[in-house]
């Protein structure tokens, strides 16, 4: 009896452990199934828009799934050390091979999201070679459910879009690998930041052309003695297509190959062939690279490279105009790693953006400036007030820490192509238009990241800091009364059918910068010396100086709709317009 009462017992227990377990594991399944936010973001659009109706369940989505980086505190001290002067692994760049072994998100790891994905019936269409982003394709219906959201339609204005409710939410279980969702909102499309003058016929070039570029931000001393970009290799990143004859007809004309000569005996050697044959188009998500409604800013783009370094390799990254067209777009640019400048003519201002979006590029251009890469970004076009209402706000990826901004001001030059006068660019003319206020400089304070370390100098503390980015870093012209000669003859993008228009916006100085940088780079590599990958702790440590030869053009007067202009550092250009030459020369003498 007393047997078989201790294995009545025993077996009881075991029976007990067992439904113990049972339970504990339904409780942990259950706790592993409960939804947490991945982003508080809702587009803000919603509360001026009428909703419409609960979205087709049926609707097919394109999603972009941003997975976190693995290691990411010690990827940031060895992207501290790979800029720190004093470093042994100062400037030693990783390949993307190097980045992958150690930061990328593990294959098991990507299994996990796919795993959950793939049984609500998505289908995970590729992933990114560095793992941090998966392509998905969704129905409404699919999408609702995985990431516990309502998406209604929506009508503002003359409008109609589809938009998520409240925020996303995944599982608990996997909420720790992943960082951003994007694509169940079609309002947002980004910003290409041109301005066009007056829309009157012109049959030659009225604008800066060549010559005056190199003059005006002292260029032309690295041209003539013979660098020209040879061995660099820029990427464009774009949302549109272009038409290549225009590009072949700006090369004609100007033949920046001979610094600026019109004469006909020499542009008339520049074949079609010859004037594309350093250009590249590198087609993302099936695009079809087809010239539309933003060929003038891909042309703009192109031709800007062109003027300055002719004799670069450009690689023209065409992707939709989608947030998933976006982000596979950078990703290729990133893990392609062909590029060492990388020139951003788009972007939405942070609000639109959202944090999650802000986090997933900030990423990528982590990885890219650990790679070497040198990323300029656009600083808008609508003053202090980028979303182009009343708010105060900055552009993306413009205030990414990882990238440079390149702010806008308003350039004139005299008869032999010296300076006259800059100023901040501003123009109230059509206030009401495109933003509330008008058109003018990006710039002010970042709504979602922090101050860098290397953000310092004379201004940079001023009575509007907050702790938080301050943009834009560096000017160049942007003032559309003194724009660019440009051209582009796609009726789609309101280019003029005769060819020549006159351009500028922010969207101009990111490729004058991100050309000027190329050549830069194959100055101090003639020294011995590596590329600079970041610029901005390059740019903040001339601005700080030691150094030999001032590098930038210090822009004293005008506003950019909010914030003044002032001596050194200030939120309307930053630390000012550049100097090429002495830049290049102060970084030979380091």
């Amino acid at each position: 009896m007393k047997r078989t009462y201790i294995r009545s017992l025993v077996v009881v227990g075991i029976l007990l452990l067992i439904t113990g377990a049972g339970i504990a594991v339904k409780g942990g399944t259950a706790q592993a199934d409960t939804p947490v936010v991945v982003d508080n973001h809702v587009d803000p659009a919603l509360s001026q828009s009428q909703l419409v109706q609960t979205a087709p369940v049926s609707q097919p989505l394109d999603i972009s799934v941003g997975l976190q980086m693995r290691n990411k505190g010690e990827f940031d001290s060895l992207l501290k050390a790979i800029y720190d002067p004093a470093s042994s692994s100062y400037h030693h760049y990783l390949t993307p091979d190097q980045f992958n072994q150690e930061f990328a998100p593990t294959d098991d790891q990507v299994q996990q999201v796919e795993t959950y994905l793939q049984g609500l019936g998505m289908a995970v269409k590729n992933v990114a070679p560095d793992n941090l982003l998966l392509n998905v394709g969704a129905t409404v219906e699919q999408a609702q459910q995985a990431f516990n959201v309502q998406i209604n339609t929506y009508r503002r204005g003359r409008e109609t879009y589809y938009a998520n409710s409240s925020p996303i939410k995944v599982p608990s279980r996997i909420r720790s690998l992943v960082m951003a969702v994007t694509g169940l909102d079609s309002r947002i499309k980004l910003h290409h930041h041109y301005q066009n003058a007056k829309l009157t016929p012109k049959l030659d070039p009225v604008g800066y052309g060549p010559r005056d570029i190199s003059n005006a931000y002292d260029i032309g001393p690295l041209q003539s003695a013979g660098f020209l970009g040879d061995r660099q290799t820029i990427a464009l990143l774009e949302l549109d297509g272009y038409q290549p004859s225009d590009i072949v007809s700006y090369m004609q004309y100007f033949n920046p190959v001979s610094l600026g000569s019109t004469v006909s005996s020499v542009a008339s050697t520049l074949t079609p062939a010859l004037a594309l044959s350093n250009l590249t188009n590198v087609l993302v998500d099936n695009y079809s690279g087809a010239a539309g409604q933003g060929a003038e800013e891909v042309s703009l783009d192109i031709e800007m490279i062109d003027a300055i370094a002719p004799h670069a390799n450009t690689l023209v990254y065409e992707g939709p105009n989608t947030m998933q067209g976006m982000n596979d777009t950078y990703a290729r640019i990133v893990n392609d790693n062909k590029a060492q400048i990388v020139s951003i003519s788009w972007g939405l201002c942070e609000q639109s953006t959202g944090n999650a979006e802000m986090q997933l590029l900030d990423n990528l251009f982590r990885q890219g400036v650990a790679q070497g890469m040198s990323f300029f970004a656009a600083a808008g076009d609508n003053g202090a007030y980028d979303c182009g209402d009343t708010n105060l706000a900055v552009d993306y990826p413009a205030s990414d820490p990882y990238v440079t901004s390149v702010g806008g001001t308003s350039l004139q030059l005299n008869v032999n192509g010296t300076i006259k006068s800059e100023s901040v660019w501003s123009d109230t003319s059509n206030a009401g238009f495109t933003s509330t206020y008008g058109n003018g400089s990006g710039g002010g304070l970042s709504s979602n990241f922090s101050m860098p370390s290397w953000q310092r100098g004379p201004g940079v503390q001023n009575g509007y800091s907050n702790g938080k980015r301050e943009v834009p870093d560096v000017s160049a012209n942007a003032d559309n009364n003194y724009g660019y000669a440009i051209y582009c003859t796609v009726l789609a993008a309101n280019c003029l059918s005769t060819g020549w228009n006159t351009i500028a916006g922010t969207s101009s100085g990111a490729p004058l910068w991100a050309a000027s940088t190329a050549l830069i780079n194959q100055y101090i590599q003639a020294q011995g010396k590596r590329p600079l990958g970041q610029m901005n702790p390059v740019l903040y440590g001339l601005f700080n100086g030691p150094r030999a030869y001032p590098p930038f053009h210090d822009i004293t007067s005008g506003t950019n709709l909010y914030y003044s202009a002032t001596a050194n550092y200030d939120l309307a250009s930053g630390m000012g317009s550049p100097d090429v030459f002495n830049i290049a020369r102060d970084l030979a003498r380091q």
